[in-house]
C-alpha cells in the first residue's frame, strides 16, 4: 500500500521541501500548479505548486506532517490548503507515474524514456535509457540525475570513464548511462535491498541485450564504499552523507579513486554546496566545474596525485 501526501506550497521552495519528503522515505516528489500542470523544467516556474510525495504503509505521517509544516513556518510561508493523505494500490502508483513521465532529452547524446513512449523523431539515434516509475529514487525528471547524467557525458567526452563505482544507485539510471557512455566496467551500491532489485532489473531491461556489457556490471548491497580502484565515482546522495564519506568513513571516497580520478557528487542544495567542495579540497581533490541546476548543486573533482 502506498500513501500520498499533498499539499500546496511555493514552488522556490521545490528544493528543501524535496529533500525533506525524500529523507522521510517519499519515493519520489512530483510538482504540480495549482492548475495540475506537470512541472519538470527548471525554466517553468509557478508562484504555487501542488507537492505530491508518496510513502510506505509504515510511514510515520504524523511525523512528515510536523516535519513540513515546521519548514514552512520556518520559511514563513504560509500554506494554501491542509495535508492530505490519499491512500494508493500498487497498480495505482504505477499509473499515476506515467502521466507525468514524457521523453527526456540530455546533453548531446542521452534520452530517458518510459517503456510505454517512441523517441522522438530526430532522436532515434540518442544513447536511450528506459526507466520507467519505480518505488526507488531516481527516474531522470529530477535536477540532480539530470545534472550528473550530462556531466557524466560532458566528462566521458573528455576521456574513459574506466571503471565506474555508482554510490546509492538507486534505480541504476546513473549506472546504465555511464555504461552507455563508455566505461568500462560498473558497480551499483546501495543500502536499500528494494532499490538494488530496481537497479539490477533496470539494467538488464537496457544492457543484457549489448553485447560485452551486461557482463561488465556487478552489484552489492552495502552503506560502506567498496575499496575499488574506481577511475569514476558517482554519488547522488544527501550531503551529510557525502561529507562523511569524503572526510571520515573507513574507506573514504580518497581511498577509494585512483589519483587522477574523478567524483561526481549531487544531492546537495545550493547552499549546502560550499561545504561539501570545502570537505572535498580537504581531502584530496580539487574543482573541475561546480555547476547550479535550479536549487541543486552538482560538483565534478579530480583527485590530486594525477593528470586529470
Amino acid at each position: 500500500m502506498i500513501y500520498e501526501l499533498s499539499f500546496v506550497a511555493p514552488q522556490h521552495l521545490d528544493g528543501p521541501l524535496s529533500e525533506l519528503l525524500t529523507e522521510f522515505g517519499s519515493m519520489g516528489v512530483v510538482l504540480e500548479d495549482v492548475g495540475s500542470k506537470a512541472v519538470f523544467s527548471p525554466q517553468v516556474h509557478f508562484e504555487r505548486c501542488r507537492f505530491k510525495g508518496y510513502f510506505a504503509e509504515e510511514t510515520e505521517r504524523l511525523a512528515v506532517e510536523m516535519a513540513v509544516r515546521a519548514l514552512l513556518q520556518e520559511q514563513e510561508v504560509r500554506g494554501d490548503s491542509e495535508l492530505h493523505w490519499v491512500e494508493l494500490q500498487d497498480e495505482d502508483w504505477q499509473n499515476h507515474w506515467k502521466r507525468y513521465f514524457r521523453p527526456l532529452p540530455l546533453g548531446n547524446r542521452l534520452l530517458v524514456l518510459p517503456s510505454w513512449l517512441s523517441p522522438p523523431e530526430g532522436m532515434e539515434e540518442r544513447l536511450i535509457i528506459r526507466i520507467d516509475p519505480e518505488m526507488a529514487f531516481g527516474s531522470g525528471n529530477h535536477e540532480t540525475t539530470r545534472g550528473c547524467l550530462e556531466m557524466l557525458e560532458w566528462l566521458a567526452d573528455q576521456g574513459a570513464l574506466g571503471t565506474l563505482l555508482d554510490m546509492g544507485t538507486g534505480s541504476g539510471i546513473l549506472l546504465i548511462g555511464a555504461m552507455l557512455l563508455g566505461a568500462e566496467q560498473g558497480l551499483g551500491v546501495d543500502v536499500d535491498p528494494v532499490a538494488m532489485e530496481v537497479c539490477v532489473r533496470n539494467c538488464r531491461n537496457n544492457l543484457a541485450e549489448r553485447v560485452g556489457v551486461w557482463s561488465r556490471l556487478s552489484f552489492l548491497q552495502a552503506d560502506q564504499l567498496p575499496p575499488g580502484p574506481f577511475q569514476t565515482v558517482v554519488a547522488n546522495i544527501l550531503a551529510p552523507d557525502l561529507i562523511a564519506f569524503l572526510a571520515s568513513t573507513t574507506p573514504r571516497f580518497a581511498d577509494c579513486i585512483v589519483p587522477g580520478g574523478h567524483l561526481l557528487l549531487a544531492g546537495m542544495l545550493r547552499e549546502q554546496g560550499a561545504a561539501v567542495e570545502l570537505a572535498a579540497l580537504q581531502n584530496g581533490f580539487v574543482t573541475v566545474r561546480h555547476a547550479l541546476v535550479a536549487e541543486w548543486s552538482i560538483l565534478l573533482l579530480r583527485r590530486g596525485g594525477g593528470e586529470g
